[in-house]
């Protein structure tokens, strides 16, 4: 019997096998994240609509009903029912996880994962409206989650060819760890709130 931990790993190969078979332009961080986004938003979300939107409306060819099951199963029913259980306070959404930076080119690689996870989420999350009003808390969670892409942002940007010092590249990693903390908490935050 599987694990919810094998299982989890099970579905995110399947996620990925079909993203690559499919040759969708997002990856599984994105993907994990545009739904949970969409779970969580305060408009009606159609799973279907948000599948389509994975290949931006242009859906892959498909040679038989067997992969549309097979889609649908892996990305409809297993992954989108799997992001709906962090609707439960006790079971937190959370970010791809990602191993300790050693150096500035494994920090600014992993700053571009969080950057297109937070992307992602907003994305799913305001379904193309613009102009609505939120409950304070969740306004201030979202406000913090558009900090945390801008900073991102600016570790992406830095040069990779400047030194650091340790202790900076020490502080740069100390203050990457509490974004990812900071966006997990704003994100299930969120959840909590809107979903």
């Amino acid at each position: 019997m599987l694990t919810s931990l094998d299982y989890k790993t099970v579905l995110n190969q399947d996620v990925e096998r079909l993203l690559t078979k499919y040759e969708c332009p997002y990856k599984l961080h994105e993907v994990r994240a545009a739904f949970m986004g969409a779970i969580a938003s305060p408009f009606v979300v159609d799973p279907a609509f948000e599948l389509h939107a994975l290949w931006d409306g242009e859906f892959p060819e498909i040679d038989s009903d067997d992969a549309i099951k097979e889609i649908q199963d892996t990305f409809l029913t297993r992954l989108w029912d799997a992001l709906s259980a962090h609707s439960d306070q006790d079971n937190p959404f959370t970010l791809t996880p990602i191993a300790t930076p050693a150096a500035i080119d494994d920090l600014m690689s992993q700053a571009r994962v969080r950057g297109e996870e937070l992307d992602a989420f907003m994305d799913g999350f305001f379904q193309d409206q613009e102009d609505f009003d939120l409950d304070p808390d969740a306004a201030e969670s979202i406000n913090v989650l558009e900090e945390l892409i801008a900073m991102y942002l600016e570790i992406i940007s830095m040069d990779p060819k400047n030194t650091l010092s340790t202790p900076d590249l020490e502080a740069l990693i100390q203050n990457s760890t509490k974004m990812h903390d900071m966006a997990e908490a704003e994100i299930n935050n969120l959840i909590m709130l809107c979903a």
